[in-house]
């Protein structure tokens, strides 16, 4: 049996498990299990929602560092559904730990645009990070 963790980092997961015996005084018993779940990283904003106007460039940067219990390095950057949303990575600085995502999108007209940046790292506890990443550019003349 195991749980699943994942968005669950610096908080307290409790699960309760229904356990049948064959006591014939006590057929069932709940079994609580509480633990308090490690963050493997930090990542800020989990997500990114831009808005603009056709024209625009919209622009955000995410922030990821690993906690020092878990350390990884990041190892690339993909696009899941290779939209016009252009993600760069950036190594940490010497002697840092936080890496970047800058994340940039333009689009002369009305339009969505959404895609999930899938980043790959070397960790065994988080060999995948997802960030989902939404621009929403409208009209120039129904703005105005």
């Amino acid at each position: 049996m195991g749980f699943k963790t994942l968005g669950y980092g610096g908080k307290v997961m409790t699960k309760t498990i229904l356990v049948k015996t064959d006591d014939p005084g006590r057929r069932t018993l709940n079994l609580v299990v509480t633990g308090q779940v490690d963050r493997i990283a930090e990542i800020s904003p989990p997500s990114i929602y831009l808005n603009g106007k056709a024209g625009e460039t919209l622009e955000a940067v995410v922030t990821i560092t690993p906690s020092e219990k878990y350390a990884f390095t990041l190892l690339g950057l993909e696009k899941r559904n290779k939209s016009s949303i252009e993600a760069t990575l950036v190594q940490p600085e010497k002697e840092g730990k936080t890496w970047q995502i800058k994340i940039k999108c333009q689009s002369d007209k009305e339009e969505d645009l959404y895609d999930e940046l899938v980043l790959k790292t070397d960790s065994l506890y988080l060999p995948t990070i997802g960030i989902r990443v939404s621009a929403v550019f409208l009209d120039k003349k129904k703005t105005n």
